[in-house]
């Protein structure tokens, strides 16, 4: 009775019970990325030796919460017809009341400005003023609102909604720029770019090339704590975004990418070397333009229901490419802009990949 008593206690609490894995704060947009380091006790940043003195830098990027994909344009805060109203009704009011004093002076009759006349005047003038000001403001934002509405409509075959919130739960190591084409000799023995320069990322690689770097890189690190892989789609735009809802990290305009990118406008029709435009928050460089960046992803669609880690589906028939590339209009190069579908095994100019290093549970 005691031994079986005992073997039921061994099957019940196994001696080496798995460890819970480790839960991290979410990054909430406003503490900086040093405090968040600091806070989940990790190395901000990570740096992979691949021989002949190159190096793969990589840098933390936090757990966190965004959303997802092209929302609808917000509609404007200010309406035109209030304020016209507003307008309408102080200028109404103050030219009553001027009516009224002109009739009393023309009678000859004494007019006393109290204390009580003098506020009344400046309240309506205050909502003439302020009506029109604010109908102007109206205006503008509606010009704004329409124009935003009408490329949200023409583009409305891109992939890109529904926006949705994607929570991702465990920060991740991702490359400070995309993989050079140094750093893709290093390890492949061979360099296919069109454009060659060292510093240069490399260019004119497929899926499955960059899959077979990986596989080479993760038996270089051979740490059982770190997997090295392309990144998600999420993973990739909430770095990307690093924080921001604007269309690129940079701003809106298409003349903010000129400071984070390269793309067809400042290009000169050919790649250059990686860090030459500004990083975003994270300290990311070249996430804009440049080269096309491959995911781990099969394409899918996007859903409206709120996702924690997606992966994408599990099979399909093309990856996708983020970022857009230096022969590429500005409006390829956006933030939540996914590339027409590739098959896995398709090689092109402005092709190319950065990686991620995930924390394995």
């Amino acid at each position: 009775m005691r031994t079986h008593l005992l073997l039921w206690l061994l099957l019940a609490f196994p001696l080496n019970a798995a460890e819970t894995p480790r839960t991290f704060p979410l990054w909430d947009g406003r503490e900086t990325v040093e405090a968040y380091v600091a806070k989940v006790n990790l190395p901000p940043t990570k740096s992979v030796d691949l021989g002949g003195g190159v190096m793969l830098d990589l840098v933390l990027i936090p757990a966190g919460q965004f959303i997802m994909g092209t929302p609808e344009p917000q509609k404007p805060r200010v309406s035109v017809e209030i304020a016209t109203y507003w307008a309408i009704f102080g200028g109404t009011f103050l030219l009553a009341f001027s009516s009224m004093l002109v009739v009393r002076l023309l009678q000859k009759k004494k007019v006393s400005f109290s204390l009580r006349y003098l506020l009344l005047i400046t309240a309506l003038c205050g909502l003439l003023v302020g009506g029109l000001a604010r109908r102007s403001l109206a205006f503008q934002e509606l010009n704004r609102y329409e124009t935003a509405m009408k490329a949200y409509r023409e583009f409305a075959t891109y992939p890109e909604k529904p926006a949705h919130s994607v929570t991702l739960t465990r920060p991740f190591y991702m490359g400070k720029y995309t993989i050079t084409q140094a750093q893709y000799e290093a390890l492949m023995g061979t360099n296919p770019s069109i454009f060659k320069n060292v510093q240069g990322p490399v260019e004119n690689v497929s899926w499955n090339d960059a899959a077979e770097y990986l596989k080479k890189l993760n038996t270089l690190l051979h740490d059982p704590a770190f997997n090295a892989i392309l990144p998600t789609e999420a993973q990739w735009e909430y770095a990307c975004r690093a924080g921001t809802q604007t269309r690129f990290n940079s701003g809106d305009r298409d003349s903010d990418l000129d400071a984070a990118g390269w793309f067809k406008n400042n290009s000169g029709g050919k790649t250059h070397p990686v860090g030459g435009k500004k990083a975003n928050a994270f300290g990311l460089y070249d996430m804009h333009g440049n080269v096309k960046q491959w995911c781990q992803d099969w394409f899918g669609v996007y859903f409206a229901t709120p996702a924690i880690d997606p992966k994408g589906p599990a099979n399909g028939v093309g990856r996708v490419l983020r970022g857009g590339s230096s022969f590429d209009f500005a409006w390829h190069c956006r933030s939540t802009c996914r590339s027409i579908i590739y098959p896995p095994d398709t090689r092109q100019l402005p092709f190319s990949f950065r990686i991620v290093i995930n924390l394995n549970e």
